[in-house]
């Protein structure tokens, strides 16, 4: 009898199964390509907005009278007069302000460069990058057009670097309309790259892209590299780079099968490509094929095994219970006994169940309890010492040869502290503090400890690194920053006073009921006297702090001055950066 139910059945469920699967697998293909297409239109709306705000921050940059009035009094100097360098700097300063101040950070760090270019050479007269100065770019075509009116130049690959590079160039004027030359701005590429590259809509195997002309990626982690020597190329590659769009099923650039929508975007000179993978995309046909197969044959087996079924009944709950009690004997305590019946198998399952309950809660709590120590503990100390702590490590003690340390101290903030709440006070500087702490774990900076409004980090400990003098100089920079940002937000007159330091120091945890880790040396006590007789506003370094600085930062030389307990003195003042802000470097 099950042999013959058998026999009639499985053809009828495997028809069944191919049928939804043809079905449905064909309906998922149009979708695909509908989805796709929408996508491809939406990252490409994005990709011309993009490029449209920052045409239109180059072009406000170029109409800010100050720098105009800076550049013509430059360009109306000989580069070998002694006026040319004070200008020079004047010019550049002004430029720098008007990029990163007056239109925000987060605007300005998609430009990776400016130049200015005579108007009639082309001449490159000041670049952000001072390898570029000198060079002339007269059949450029974004110096060309540039000259007429805002201009994007598309994609094309970098006479050096052989990048993708994309370049925006507008017209300078002075304030009476006369021309001085020509603003370019190279926009970082990788940003049309994070656009296109967005995983919304676009499933596990999807992938969006750019490629040029020459059949390159954009992608930096693509462009260039050995396993397309020649080239990318694909039916949807190959067609959008001849101008046409479309959408369907084809092989990618890889030989897989995929599903995708292809365009050509002509103001940038690139091909938009958005795919799938036609497993992915018909993976729902797949699985409604094979749900339909194993349920026909769950029911085939569920009717065969009727009669044994029956014969097993009896049975069932002890079996229940047995097995349960195996599955928590190997340790997983999710498990829980099913309750079949209302005799006394059912009441031992029952309490069989609230007491694997029971266990659960108290393992949880006792886990939730173990993360609130490891929380607490890791506030208070740096993880590695948190650890030698769990270890059993009694005195832990260190000396460190190369450490630079920061005191900072909040000048004004006293006396503003004397007409506020203790709520309000608190909040204020909670708010100041608690941007410093995010500054300092981003560049993996140790912070000391706060006493008032002063604030003590270092770098270099408890784990040696390097470059623990460049991202201290950086951690200052970013907390004159903070203060400013804070007294824009709060209509504050507050200012940092700051000093800095670099040299040995032992390193340590103190007490037994409320653990501090702590640093001293005559290091510790340099830095703090840099800050106590620093100058409003400022940063002061000792010589050894600058010998490590002197060649990626401005200074201003402030001589010797005497120091408390120590002397005559030579220290410095840290002004600025001299080049790009370097990415912070947390120790691994």
């Amino acid at each position: 009898m099950i042999a013959g139910i058998l026999l009639v059945s499985l053809p009828v469920v495997i028809g069944l199964a191919v049928v939804s699967y043809l079905l449905s697998a064909g309906i998922l293909q149009r979708m695909a390509i509908d989805r796709f297409a929408v996508i491809a239109e939406q990252r490409e709306r994005e990709i011309y907005t993009f490029m449209t705000n920052q045409a239109d921050i180059v072009r406000k940059i170029a109409a800010v009278d100050e720098l105009r009035d800076a550049i013509s009094a430059l360009r109306q100097l000989s580069p070998r007069s002694a006026q040319y360098q004070p200008a020079y700097m004047a010019m550049a300063d002004t430029l720098f302000r008007s990029t990163f101040l007056d239109y925000g950070s987060a605007a300005a760090t998609d430009l990776t460069g400016l130049m200015l270019l005579s108007q009639d050479e082309g001449e490159v007269f000041f670049s952000t990058n001072p390898d570029q100065e000198g060079d002339v770019h007269a059949t450029a075509p974004f110096f060309l057009e540039g000259r007429e009116h805002t201009y994007i130049q598309p994609v094309y690959p970098a006479p050096d670097t052989r990048l993708p590079t994309l370049t925006v160039a507008t017209p300078l004027t002075g304030r009476n309309g006369e021309p001085l030359g020509v603003l370019a701005a190279q926009i970082r590429v990788p940003v049309l790259v994070d656009i296109v590259s967005q995983r919304t809509g676009l499933g596990r195997t999807g992938e969006s892209y750019l490629v040029d002309t020459g059949h390159r990626f954009l992608s930096m982690a693509r462009f260039g590299t050995q396993a397309y020597p020649k080239g990318a190329r694909s039916l949807g590659i190959d067609t959008a780079i001849q101008g046409k769009s479309g959408a369907g099923l084809y092989l990618n650039y890889a030989g897989q099968s995929v599903i995708g929508s292809y365009r050509w975007l002509p103001s940038l000179g690139v091909a938009l490509l958005t795919e799938i993978r036609v497993s992915e995309a018909l993976q729902p046909a797949t699985r409604l094929g094979w749900l339909m197969l194993l349920l026909g044959l769950l029911a085939v087996g569920l009717l065969a095994l009727g009669t044994f079924f029956i014969a097993r009944q009896i049975a069932r709950p002890i079996l229940a219970v047995n097995a349960a009690t195996r599955k928590i004997a190997a340790g997983d305590l999710s498990v829980r006994s099913p309750v079949l019946t209302d005799d006394e198998t059912g009441v031992l399952a029952q309490n069989f169940n609230r007491m694997i309950d029971r266990l659960e809660g108290t393992l949880a709590d006792l886990a939730a309890e173990q993360q609130k120590s490891e929380h607490l503990l890791l506030n208070i100390l740096p993880a590695p010492i948190a650890a030698r702590l769990k270890q059993g490590e009694g005195t832990i003690a260190d000396s460190f040869a190369e450490v630079t340390i920061l005191f900072a101290d909040i000048v004004n903030f006293t006396p503003m502290s004397a007409n506020l709440e203790a709520v309000e006070l608190v909040s204020l500087l909670n708010e100041i503090f608690s941007e410093f702490d995010r500054l300092s774990e981003e560049r993996g900076l140790e912070k000391i400890k706060t006493i008032g409004d002063a604030y003590m980090v270092g770098a270099g400990l408890p784990i040696e690194r390097t470059d623990h003098a460049r991202v201290i100089a950086e951690m200052a920079l970013d907390m004159l920053d903070v203060i400013s940002v804070f007294n824009r937000r709060h209509q504050s007159d507050l200012h940092m006073r700051i000093g800095i330091n670099t040299g040995p120091v032992v390193a340590g945890v103190i007490g037994t009921r409320k653990f501090i880790y702590d640093i001293w040396g005559d290091a510790v006590n340099i830095a703090s006297r840099m800050e106590s007789q620093g100058v409003e506003g400022c940063i002061q370094v000792t010589e050894a702090t600058w010998q490590y600085l002197r060649d990626d930062y401005q200074f201003d030389d402030r001589g010797l001055i005497n120091i408390k307990g120590r002397g005559r003195m030579h220290t410095y003042m840290l002004r600025a950066r001299k080049h790009r802000q370097p990415a912070p470097s947390v120790p691994g």
